[in-house]
């Protein structure tokens, strides 16, 4: 094992490059070259050639352009997903047909547009290593398979996508596919309509409402709210409208910090999506397994120990990493999945950059500080070395304050 000052990494993980431009392959291969202590790294020209090489030795990631003659990226992330379970899968590619990326997508852990800055790609290459230990864990593995069947991947989320992506995104069109869903607008007038929002007159209209919220707030509860409503809501020992509560304050104190930090606007969405989705884990433990949850809640108060350390000495497992393992099933942007798998233990990943996960990180143990919650366990802390890496701790009295104020406005019952 290599180890640096956030964590450790098993020795030379082996990528490969699929690319018929030979130029791009090399060019890709050297943003890796400065850390061969970490990588290995081969390339193939094409997806034959890739499927050749990944039958004499194991790769743990496989990047590969979308558009290249005999067989196209789709075709070889299906046929690498099929033959090679295990194996990341990344697209990158200048493709800007909608319809395309979105088959890509079925198959794929992550899709990267082009032109890409290489330090992206290192940091993405980064981050889909450093979680191939966890979600790869086998005390993981064999807990989610006593789950019965998870919620499958929602349809109008890959839409809201389709359309955001488009050059020219549209509002009403959005509006209009959220209104395919009767469920979905009933809970997005809700959300609108709340005391968080203290507006004059109520929304009645899916498109005035998502004016509103503002898309980035769209795409998350097409996901919350499909994920929540896919596991039953009472369940006894376990408060869901504390979770739903929990989760909205976390994704709006976590999408404050990421922008007060001056992260771009792709960084601010994943933080609250990440923030909103963070404890799925907790919800489909609880209903999947409720007599072993309730024994792993008992031992924390008994132990006062915090609740995603109970998880690990009841279920091998916490949390945290089953609502990663969902997300990373789901192929969801590798930033997301890492703050939802390291939200208590940041400094398992190997990037000590301010992202999603440090967002997340600290809008989780914040908001429990401010909850009015009855807690009879002790509630997670913030890292304080992961802090003092990122060179943050002075911004750490606003961010308190910050969540005092979302905390006295947010409707629990906001999914109710």
């Amino acid at each position: 094992m290599q180890t640096s000052a956030l964590g450790t990494w098993p020795t030379r993980k082996r990528i490969l490059f699929v690319d018929d431009d030979p130029v791009l392959g090399r060019v890709y291969a050297s943003v890796l070259q400065s850390e061969s202590h970490r990588w290995e790294v081969r390339s193939a020209a094409s997806g034959r050639q890739a499927l050749d090489l990944m039958a004499q030795m194991p790769f743990d990631v496989v990047v590969t352009d979308l558009r290249m003659p005999e067989m196209s990226g789709v075709e070889l992330m299906a046929k690498i997903r099929e033959q090679y379970p295990h194996t990341s899968r990344v697209i990158l590619s200048g493709v800007r047909d909608q319809e395309e990326i979105a088959r890509s997508l079925r198959d794929t852990h992550q899709f990267i547009p082009k032109p890409v800055k290489l330090e992206t790609l290192r940091e993405s290459l980064a981050r889909i290593c450093g979680l191939d230990s966890l979600l790869m864990d086998e005390k993981l593995r064999a807990l989610v398979g006593r789950f019965g069947p998870l919620p499958s991947f929602p349809a109008l989320y890959l839409e809201v996508m389709n359309e955001l992506a488009d050059p020219d995104p549209s509002i009403i069109r959005i509006a209009e596919i959220v209104a395919q869903d009767p469920a979905m607008t009933a809970k997005m007038l809700h959300i609108v309509n709340s005391a968080a929002f203290g507006l004059a007159r109520q929304i009645s209209s899916p498109l005035d409402a998502v004016q509103y919220l503002g898309t980035s707030t769209v795409r998350s509860l097409v996901l919350s709210v499909h994920v929540f409503s896919s596991f039953e809501r009472k369940v006894r020992g376990f408060s869901i409208d504390q979770f739903e509560g929990h989760a909205l304050r976390c994704a709006r104190l976590a999408r404050t910090i990421q922008e007060s930090q001056g992260a771009e606007d792709g960084q601010a969405e994943d933080a609250y999506i990440a923030g909103m989705l963070h404890d799925v884990g907790k919800l489909m433990l609880a209903t999947s397994l409720p007599d072993r949850y309730r024994e792993a809640a008992a031992h924390a108060v008994a132990q006062q120990i915090p609740l995603h350390e109970a998880e690990t000495l009841v279920f091998g497992a916490t949390h945290a990493g089953v609502g990663a393992y969902l997300l990373g099933l789901w192929g969801l942007p590798t930033p997301i999945v890492e703050a939802v798998a390291f939200h208590h233990t940041p400094t398992r990943s190997d990037l000590p950059t301010f992202g999603p996960l440090a967002s997340v990180h600290i809008a989780n143990v914040l908001d429990g500080e401010q909850s009015k919650d009855q807690q009879l366990m002790p509630l997670p802390g913030l890292d304080d070395d992961y802090l003092s890496t990122l060179q943050v701790q002075d911004q750490l009295e606003h961010w308190r304050e910050l969540a005092l104020k979302i905390n006295s406005v947010t409707d629990r019952n906001w999914l109710s």
